[in-house]
């Protein structure tokens, strides 16, 4: 929380508490995984192929930025309503059933009847998830459209309600610790983003042998922080992506920070800046995130970060970037980050 008065929250800063906690519970899987009989089964390979494109692939999706003036003029919808057709339907064939003669020599009536008042529940069920999917988006739309002028004049409370509305945050969730924005200027967007530590990551690969059996191998070290380096770098791009698509602003700052063990608290996890890049509209427009690697992309667009081969992350200077709002009465609440 921030001390100012408290952050309005994107994606929620995973708390002191939750990094600890979570952190024991993986060194107690990997005690129990130690000593247990590994299973070799083929789809434990693809769980983890999906794992690993998730956390260094997440930057792999097109940009397509939202066009506030076209739904300006497209004016709000009317809300959906409630049409109960498949159930109509549904319940249509449950009246009008009548045993046939085969139905009645076998006794089949009952499990016919059965069969059907359970179709009449699916459908009921359909029709609500369609309804409920219909209402999502048509408020979603009439939000936008209510949104739309003062999002377009960039302002910071707008802003912070569409990121809310359209930041894919069940998806981002698993692969970062945290999420925030923030106007230093006018104009000038600042996001910032709690990454995975390096404990986080898997540390070990699952890969099929020529049997097609999985095959667990324990990841070196230096495999795990190159892991890291990929995913921050592939995280960070994946959330400029998202904002830049919502906010019609020519550039933004990212600032990614991540738990680092300190040397003062005898290795107790603080949060550092690690990585900081200025991504612009032009340049995603002129990219394909879906065909380029993480880490050369990222170099090229300027960052600035501090990593080695043989110790991963250090914290990066950031006093001279100015990222951070002088606060006065009227100025605006930062959304998220640090915690």
């Amino acid at each position: 929380m921030d001390a100012q008065g408290g952050p309005t929250t994107i994606i929620a800063t995973m708390s002191r508490v939750d990094r600890a906690t979570r952190k024991a519970l993986r060194e107690r899987e990997r005690k129990e995984r130690s000593t247990a009989r590994r299973s070799s089964a083929p789809e434990l390979a693809a769980r983890y192929e999906a794992l690993f494109e998730q956390l260094t692939r997440a930057h792999c999706v097109k940009y397509e930025r939202r066009d506030w003036g076209a739904i300006a003029e497209t004016g709000p919808v009317e809300p959906a309503v409630r049409a109960h057709a498949l159930e109509k339907k549904a319940r249509r064939a449950l009246t009008n059933y009548r045993p046939g003669i085969i139905d009645g020599l076998l006794g089949l009536q009952a499990d016919k009847r059965r069969a059907l008042a359970e179709r009449v529940l699916d459908a009921a069920k359909k029709d609500a998830d369609l309804y409920g999917r219909a209402k999502r988006n048509a408020d979603l739309h009439n939000l936008d459209v209510a949104l739309a002028e003062p999002v377009a004049a960039l302002d910071f409370g707008a802003i912070e309600t569409a990121l809310k509305a359209h930041i894919p945050a069940r998806e981002l969730a698993p692969i970062l610790e945290g999420l925030g924005v923030d106007m230093p200027s006018a104009g000038r967007l600042v996001v910032h983003v709690d990454v995975l530590e390096l404990d986080a990551l898997p540390d070990e690969s699952v890969r099929l042998n020529d049997a097609g059996r999985s095959v667990h191998a324990l990841l070196t070290p230096t495999a795990r922080r190159e892991m890291h380096l990929a995913n921050v770098c592939s995280v960070v791009l994946r959330v400029g992506l998202e904002v830049m698509a919502v906010v019609p602003i020519e550039r933004l700052d990212l600032l990614a920070r991540c738990a680092l063990p300190g040397a003062k608290d005898g290795g107790e996890a603080e949060h550092h800046p690690i990585l900081h890049v200025r991504l612009g509209h032009e340049a995603l427009k002129a990219m394909d995130l879906r065909r380029l690697e993480p880490v050369s992309t990222v170099a090229a667009l300027g960052a600035r970060l501090d990593w080695e081969i043989g110790r991963g992350f250090a914290p990066i200077p950031i006093e001279d970037l100015k990222l951070v709002a002088q606060r006065g009465r009227d100025a605006p609440e930062r959304l998220a980050a640090p915690a």
